[in-house]
C-alpha cells in the first residue's frame, strides 16, 4: 500500500473539512470566545444578571454552547481524528526541520 505524503494529506483533509465546515464550526465556537473574552468594565454578563449571579451563568452558558458544539461537530472531528491521525505532529516535525 503506497504511503500519502504530506501534500495528498492536507489535500484530503481540505477536501473533507472544506470553507463551509470551517465557517459552521467557527459560527459555533465563536459564542465561547465571546462569554469570556470581555472587558472587566464592560461585562455583558455581569451587566445583565449582576455580579453574584455571573459565573453561574457563564458556566451554564459554557455547558449550553459546548453542547451544542459536541453535538453538531463531534463526529466530523472524530473522522478527522481517525482519517488524519496525528497529522497535526506531521506537520510540526516538518516545521521543525
Amino acid at each position: 500500500m503506497k504511503k500519502n505524503t504530506i501534500e495528498s494529506e492536507i489535500n484530503n483533509f481540505l477536501e473533507f473539512w472544506n470553507c463551509n465546515k470551517m465557517m459552521q464550526f467557527l459560527s459555533d465556537i465563536f459564542p465561547l470566545f465571546e462569554l469570556y473574552d470581555v472587558d472587566e468594565t464592560d461585562d455583558f454578563v455581569k451587566n445583565s444578571v449582576g455580579e453574584f449571579d455571573e459565573k453561574n451563568v457563564r458556566l451554564i452558558r459554557s455547558v449550553y454552547i459546548l453542547s451544542r458544539i459536541a453535538e453538531f461537530h463531534s463526529g466530523k472531528l472524530c473522522y478527522i481524528n481517525t482519517k488524519f491521525k496525528n497529522l497535526w505532529k506531521k506537520l510540526e516535525n516538518i516545521e521543525a526541520d
